[in-house]
């Protein structure tokens, strides 16, 4: 089962949230309310990071796969 795009970015910033909360409150001894200010402004950053590296990845590939296909064009009309 998939689940729509925007419920699965809505996922990943609350994940993003609680997890900056969390590590936070627990790890960084921040009071609560810091806490959740900083998780608030910080997870649509990482959550746009993410999706950054996950777009600019597919493009590496794209562009892979296209310069392999074109050197397979060019060795064949070289002859090599």
């Amino acid at each position: 089962m998939s689940l729509p795009r925007p419920v699965k970015y809505l996922l990943l910033l609350l994940l993003a949230f609680v997890a900056g909360t969390l590590y936070l409150r627990m790890l960084r001894d921040h009071d609560w309310g810091s806490s959740l200010l900083i998780a608030l402004a910080c997870a649509p950053f990482v959550v746009a990071l993410w999706k950054f590296r996950d777009w600019y990845t597919a493009r590496a590939q794209r562009a892979g796969r296209n310069w392999r296909a074109s050197r397979e064009e060019r060795k064949r009309a070289n002859g090599a």
